[in-house]
């Protein structure tokens, strides 16, 4: 990929994908770089998508399958071949010459293969892929980056170290990994995606097609997630706050500090390292552009941008990279900025004395629980970003800004990020936000992902003046 189409700006979408959608945005950059001769072209067969290469061989079109299916690996492999193709073209003199290359170099039909590879060498060979990449950020990965050794660890690692290393690859252990993860979770559709990579990695067809007829689809889903409101937080700001006077031992200025970093994830709902990568907490921030961002603790700052930073105070990567964010402030607390004291604009201090990239890399979230679980019943940090999702949507702020605010995909915001309501914020979301009352239609969309009970279901039928079994009839059809 060329410099340009590796640069990180705040409108740059394809940073905040996910999944399929990265795929796809990566498949974009590929054809751009793609050489003039050569198109790559997605398709798509019962068994899944793939990718070919059209050309020309002399006034003849051709769109030509080159082994390579639709996954990340596949489109920086195919783009290879591309340019592969392009030279051959201009080098090759018959049309006899060419295809015989063309399955011997892009098929690999008459190249006697080694299967007689280890686990440890096949592993080898995808962690060295890994390296030679770039992040979803498009930066070069580094060896030295804690965030990228332990992104390493997390999407492959874990995994393949329960492979046996010194036998050769073959179906039985890797069905012996994947069958331990319980059907129908997250981690089991983890593993076997990481156990297709390993097999495309090594050329290795006959199990990579095994392994596509499993069915890896998640259905299990997390029970426990935890939902809070604006005046949930305040009540526990004021509990964490209310203690005896010059009172040494409640460390009250590291209380403040961490409160201040809650606050900042509701109002502009940042991830917990992300607040450590603040650029404009105490001082203004000049942009690559010139243009200059007042400090978060300016008394005369109105429009509280915050800038979020490529890293963080312990040198981490965050998720996303840089972006601006903005305040997202719900109609039913106007001046939230006040009340949580955002101007006082103070960070914890945090002892960092392992060298494990994990360790470093989760330092961050550990401290924020560990604070949680010894103020409240509360503890999971992310429940604070999905209110100030919702804060924003009471607000009217529109979905594709507050993606972009929050760091991730429309999609990812429009259906995650509104699974952790509590009733008085859906109540709140429903009767207060600023624009009008949102359509009936989208209501039921909301009580449905609650689940609503008798309660829900009258209340919000008095809202839109429609009967209860209006109500219950519209739940139902969905």
């Amino acid at each position: 990929m060329s410099e340009k189409s590796k640069s990180v700006t705040v409108s740059t979408w394809g940073d905040y994908l996910i999944g399929y959608e990265r795929v796809l945005d990566y498949l974009k950059e590929a054809q751009k770089e793609s050489p003039k001769v050569v198109a790559l072209k997605k398709d798509s067969k019962a068994k899944g998508s793939y990718i070919t290469l059209q050309f020309k061989l002399g006034d003849k079109p051709f769109n030509k399958s080159c082994g390579c299916n639709l996954t990340m690996q596949g489109v920086s492999d195919a783009l290879k071949k591309a340019h592969l193709v392009a030279t051959a073209l201009e080098s090759l003199s018959s049309e006899t010459e060419f295809w015989s290359w063309y399955d011997d170099v892009i098929l690999g039909k008459n190249v006697v293969r080694n299967d007689l590879i280890t686990f440890g060498e096949a592993i080898a060979k995808v962690e060295a892929g890994y390296w030679d990449g770039y992040t979803k950020k498009r930066q070069k990965r580094d060896k030295e980056n804690a965030s990228h050794l332990s992104i390493w660890y997390d999407a492959y690692g874990q995994y393949y170290k329960l492979l046996p290393q010194d036998t050769i690859v073959n179906l039985t252990d890797v069905m012996s990994v994947i069958n331990s993860k319980k059907t129908g979770s997250k981690t089991r559709q983890t593993c076997l995606s990481v156990m297709k990579k390993l097999a495309e990695t090594i050329g290795d067809s006959r199990l990579r097609e095994e392994l596509s007829n499993i069915d890896g689809k998640q259905t299990i889903y997390r029970d426990d997630l935890q939902a809070v409101s604006i005046e949930d937080f305040l009540q526990l700001r004021n509990d964490v706050l209310n203690i005896p006077a010059n009172d040494k031992r409640y460390h009250l200025e590291s209380r403040k500090a961490w409160l201040w970093v809650f606050s900042m994830q509701i109002v502009y709902g940042l991830r917990v390292h992300e607040v450590f990568a603040i650029q404009n907490v105490n001082q203004p921030f000049k942009t690559k552009d010139g243009a200059t961002i007042p400090a978060l603790s300016d008394p005369i700052n109105t429009k509280m941008i915050a800038v979020v930073g490529d890293k963080t105070a312990l040198n981490t990567t965050t998720k996303t990279g840089y972006r601006l964010t903005i305040p997202l402030l719900p109609p039913t607390h106007a001046n939230l900025i006040e009340q949580l004291e955002i101007k006082s604009a103070k960070l914890p201090e945090l002892n960092l004395v392992s060298t494990n990239p994990n360790t470093i890399v989760g330092k961050y979230n550990k401290s924020a629980r560990d604070r949680l679980e010894s103020w409240s019943k509360f503890t999971q940090t992310h429940a604070l970003r999905h209110l100030s999702n919702l804060n924003g949507m009471m607000s009217g702020i529109s979905l594709e800004t507050r993606a972009m605010s929050l760091g991730h995909s429309p999609t990812m915001n429009d259906t995650v990020y509104k699974r952790r309501q509590t009733t008085q914020t859906t109540i709140d979301l429903l009767t207060k936000s600023d624009n009008q009352a949102i359509p009936l239609n989208s209501a039921i969309k909301v009580l449905k992902q609650l689940g609503a009970d008798a309660k829900m279901i009258a209340y919000t039928a008095s809202i839109y003046s429609v009967s209860p079994d209006k109500i219950t009839e519209l739940l139902t059809d969905i």
